[in-house]
């Protein structure tokens, strides 16, 4: 049976008219009254009954076009079922700070590597103005910042999301058995800091200025995950974005300082040039991560 033939049958159901359905379909009425005649032929039955210009399906063309849409939908699916599914691939160029790759290029980027094996990355560690710099010099296709909230109209933000950052200590530490601390309360205190030029620690520097206070860590080490290492295990003082720190603190081995006068946040953004051209591959990035950053 020929599926076109029973498309046209439904169509003429579908419009009330043979003539309805030559011009949704954009065949000629002859056409369409010929392969209605061939359906019923095939059939042996009559599926319309015909009063002047008006049709009206009999009893087996009730039955008829039941059946035929549920042989039209079952051809689609089959269809579908068939397509070979497009492979995408393709190389990304991505510049980042090391605590969003800390972040993001774990389960996540596994898990995007399994559905798309063919994208080849490319990962450069920078901080924030390097990062557009770069993208302005089409030296990366995308940044992912993490700072202050930027928007500029030479960038379209493909994501963002609000971090908190909050000062730790070990859970012994003798400072949490305050319930209010202020900031210039603890600037003595030992402290292990990301480099100066590091987002978060410059929006605390910023804070701390504002204040007329100074901290002088006695490290400064561009990887928060080995700072947090470091404060589960001393009396030593950090400040660090909540993602960084969320395995510890739900563990027990940190606690975030009850600093009341200090409340500073960052902004995870996924950001691209508005001239750039997106490859299939870069959309498939930017579509997965920004479901991940959005959770």
């Amino acid at each position: 049976m020929d599926t076109n033939v029973l498309k046209t049958f439904v169509a003429v159901c579908e419009y009330s008219g043979f003539s309805a359905a030559a011009d949704k379909l954009g065949y000629t009425q002859s056409t369409v009254s010929s392969q209605i005649k061939q359906l019923e032929n095939e059939l042996d039955t009559v599926l319309f009954d015909r009063f002047y210009h008006r049709i009206n399906l009999t009893e087996d063309g009730l039955i008829v076009l039941q059946h035929a849409r549920n042989i039209l939908e079952s051809h689609e699916k089959m269809l579908e079922e068939l397509k070979t599914p497009e492979i995408i691939k393709g190389n990304i160029r991505l510049a980042m700070s090391s605590s969003v790759c800390n972040r993001y290029f774990k389960d996540d980027f596994l898990k995007f590597r399994k559905q798309f094996p063919d994208i080849h990355l490319v990962v450069l560690e920078s901080g924030t103005e390097q990062m557009f710099d770069m993208l302005r010099k089409n030296e990366v296709d995308l940044i992912f910042t993490l700072d202050s909230h930027i928007y500029d109209s030479e960038f379209i933000i493909c994501a963002e999301h609000k971090e908190k950052v909050h000062f730790i200590a070990a859970t012994e530490h003798p400072l949490l058995q305050r319930n209010e601390l202020l900031l210039k309360e603890i600037c003595s205190e030992d402290f292990v800091l990301t480099e100066s030029n590091m987002s978060y620690r410059k929006l605390l520097n910023h804070e701390l200025a504002t204040q007329s206070l100074e901290i002088l860590p006695i490290l400064e080490i561009g990887n928060p995950l080995q700072i947090c290492s470091l404060i589960e295990n001393s009396k030593m003082i950090s400040f660090l974005p909540d993602f960084i720190t969320e395995d510890a603190y739900r563990n027990g081995y940190i606690k975030h300082l009850p600093i009341a006068d200090c409340d500073v946040s960052v902004w995870t953004q996924l950001l691209i040039h508005k001239n750039k051209w997106r490859s299939p591959a870069l959309n498939a990035f930017i579509d997965f991560y920004r479901e991940v950053i959005g959770k």
